[in-house]
Order: C-alpha cells, then sequence, then structure tokens
C-alpha cells in the first residue's frame, strides 16, 4: 500500500514598507523543523527597499509586486497562487517558532476532521528578549474548540500568525475584505470561526514584535498612537454586521447551541451578544440586549447569575478603558439602572464592576490620578449604594502604607 501523500503548506508573507523586519520574519519560516513548500511574499507597493530585500531570499520563497492596495487585496492576490494544501499567513514582522509548523500539523494528524489549527503567542520588542525568553507571553486558556467563536466575538484572541488553515475553508468563505484598512484579519477569522472546527495547538507559535512603525496603507496611513482607536472603528463596523447576521444561539457554545432551547440558555446568549457589543463600543445594542434579558429575567423569577453568566459579566469591562464615562454609553447605563432593584441587579451590576478595583489600585500606585478619577466616574456609573464604599475599602487595602507608618 502506498505511502498516504505528506501535506503541504504555504506560507503568505504581505508585506509594505518592512525592509527592517522582514528579513527576520523570513528567516524564521525558512528554519522551521518541518519546512514550509511555498513562501509567498507580497509586496504591497512598499516605496523602501523591501523589494529589494524580499526578492533576495532563495526558494521556496516567491517574490511578488502590486500597486498599493492595503493588506486584503495583498492576501487575496496570494491566495490566487497558492499551491499548498495548507495555508499558513505570517505578519512581516513578527518571528515564527522554530517547531511551529511541525506541530501545526501533527494537531491535524492527530485530529484529522479539524479545519484549522491554533495556538498562543508571545509579545516582544528586541530581537534579543527571543533568545532571552524575556518576553510577554499572551495566553487565553480560556479557548477552546467548543467556545472558539463567542469567545472570538469578545475579543480576537488568535491572530494569523498563529492560525494554520486548511486552503479549502478561504476557498469556502471568500478573499479577505477589502474595504477594512485595519481588522480584515478579525473579521476572516470570524468567518472561519462561525463555519468551521478548531483545534487547540500547545505551547508558543509565533512571537509578536511591538514597533512604532507606521500602519494601513498608502491612502490610509494609521500611526502607532491611532492604532487602537482604528482597531476599535474598524471592529465596531465588523459587529454592526455579525449583529444583524448572526443567530441569538450562536453566541452559546457549539455544545450548548446543540441542547434543546430553554428561557436560560436564551438569557445566557443574550447576555453574552450584550457583553460582547458593550465590549466593542456599540452601546444600543448592547441596551437593548441587557433591556430583554432583564425582562425575560423578571418573568422567570430569576434572582442571581449562573455560573456561566457571571464569567460572561464579569469579562464585558475586563479592559482597561471601557468607554463607561462617555455619553455614547448613556443608552447602557440608563438600562441597567432601570432594572427593578433586587438581588439579580445586584449580582450584575457587582460582576460588571469587578476589574475597577484592580485598574483603580493600579493607577494611583503609579501615581497617575488623572486616569484614576477618570476610572472612578465609569465605575460610579453603574454603582449602587454601598458600592463606592466597598471600592474605597479595596484600594486603601491595596495601596502601599506611608512611610514610616506601621
Amino acid at each position: 500500500m502506498a505511502a498516504p501523500r505528506k501535506p503541504t503548506v504555504t506560507v503568505i508573507v504581505p508585506t509594505f514598507n518592512r525592509e527592517k523586519f522582514l528579513p527576520e520574519a523570513i528567516d524564521s519560516l525558512l528554519r522551521q523543523t518541518v519546512a514550509p513548500d511555498q513562501i509567498l511574499i507580497v509586496d504591497d507597493g512598499s516605496t523602501d527597499n523591501t523589494g529589494a530585500v524580499a526578492a533576495s531570499f532563495p526558494a521556496p520563497v516567491e517574490y511578488y509586486r502590486k500597486e498599493n492596495g492595503g493588506k486584503s487585496t495583498a492576501l487575496n492576490f496570494a491566495l490566487k497562487q497558492c499551491t499548498g494544501d495548507f495555508v499558513w499567513i505570517f505578519d512581516d514582522d513578527d518571528v515564527a517558532h522554530p517547531t511551529a509548523l511541525e506541530r501545526f500539523l501533527a494537531a491535524f494528524e492527530r485530529e484529522p476532521a479539524a479545519d484549522f489549527a491554533f495556538g498562543e503567542y508571545a509579545r516582544f520588542q528586541r530581537s534579543s528578549q527571543i533568545g532571552e525568553r524575556d518576553y510577554q507571553i499572551v495566553a487565553f486558556g480560556h479557548v477552546s474548540q467548543d467556545n472558539f467563536f463567542p469567545s472570538h466575538l469578545e475579543y480576537c484572541h488568535v491572530h494569523q500568525p498563529g492560525l494554520l488553515v486548511r486552503r479549502k475553508c478561504y476557498d469556502e468563505v471568500g478573499g479577505f475584505n477589502e474595504t477594512l484598512v485595519r481588522s480584515q484579519d478579525y473579521e476572516m477569522m470570524l468567518r472561519l470561526a462561525r463555519r468551521f472546527k478548531a483545534v487547540r495547538v500547545d505551547g508558543l507559535m509565533f512571537f509578536q514584535r511591538q514597533h512604532d512603525m507606521v500602519r494601513g496603507s498608502t491612502k490610509v496611513v494609521i500611526s502607532y498612537t491611532d492604532r487602537i482607536k482604528a482597531w476599535g472603528s474598524y471592529d465596531r463596523v465588523i459587529m454592526e454586521e455579525v449583529y444583524k447576521s448572526v443567530d441569538l444561539h450562536e453566541y452559546l457554545d457549539r455544545s450548548e447551541q446543540a441542547l434543546p432551547k430553554t428561557a436560560d440558555l436564551e438569557m445566557q446568549a443574550l447576555l453574552q451578544r450584550s457583553s460582547i457589543m458593550a465590549r466593542k463600543g456599540l452601546w444600543h445594542h448592547a441596551a437593548e440586549d441587557i433591556r430583554r434579558y432583564a425582562l425575560l429575567a423578571e418573568r422567570a423569577g430569576k434572582t442571581s447569575l449562573s455560573d456561566k453568566e457571571r464569567a460572561i459579566v464579569r469579562r464585558t469591562f475586563e479592559a482597561y478603558d471601557t468607554g463607561l464615562a462617555s455619553a455614547p454609553a448613556d443608552e447602557f447605563v440608563t438600562a441597567v439602572k432601570g432594572w427593578k432593584s433586587g438581588a439579580l441587579k445586584t449580582d450584575i451590576v457587582r460582576e460588571y464592576m469587578h476589574s475597577f478595583p484592580h485598574f483603580l489600585a493600579r493607577d494611583l500606585k503609579a501615581g497617575k490620578l488623572v486616569p484614576a478619577s477618570k476610572l472612578l466616574r465609569e465605575y460610579s456609573t453603574l454603582s449602587l449604594s454601598g458600592s463606592v464604599s466597598r471600592l474605597c475599602r479595596a484600594m486603601t487595602s491595596k495601596l502601599p502604607l506611608p512611610r514610616g507608618a506601621s
């Protein structure tokens, strides 16, 4: 009997003005313990020396140049040139772990029904930090095959360099959205996650470089300081479409979607969607869902959150800057404050505010009084009577004692 054919892998590296970082990215791909069969560098109209750098690499590297149109156009161009069974999209400023591809493929051998494999990464600034293991690991242990889609609606945990996908999946969902200058990888991730089966790979898959060079295209230039604001703006465009097109039950884990529909699961899905929309700054959607949740909870006589709901609510404002004190959030704040007083309202507000004492104490310890006052305003928008005193106790217990105190 003939041995099964070895699967082939194409790596796609879209690039734009990255002559400084591209060599290290490509070297890390060429030094994989299992070599890729094809590496496509697509130069999106660079104006520096990126073209000469990219063209200097040996096979299996192939270099293509096109007019500048943004990262999505470069990716779509490359997808048409792919010959591999699997596609690994890799950023031009990152560094692959030496055994990443070997472990990706091993995961598919263990779970041949999987459509894509994913793994964690670490952040670094200087190349020497990788060898010294002086980097920040970004772990997302709560993300699993079962909850991959709803967890990524909350936040884009997995990035393209930490993802190996069967080429047929890209064929089925279509190309990258070329209207998105940023977050195009996130939008594609959601399409893949909604439709296909994932398998987790243990260990780090790549190292993500933190740097202050510009992002975007020649038409839409995004500075380092504006990058998070830009991501948020494009994420809201994506989530508006998600809210319209994704059924409520899809906000549940896949195992929960297979269960008979109940009022409890409907409430959990509403809470999950409200939490996601609040995280993205789509406050009108978050408010509508929290009102629907309150109505169903009152009808059911619900007095406390389930453990799953509690975790969902806690994650809503786990980020440092929530935007709760901004005018667009007023509708959401009003919706929560409009609940009938009782144990459930107390429960949910307490969990919404779970992360605030930590952030406040951190700012005060660092002497950041202006950010701390902003956080206190955000906390007070939803706080109930007694919450502020609990907050103050939590803050003062975490602050260092004055010098000379005993």
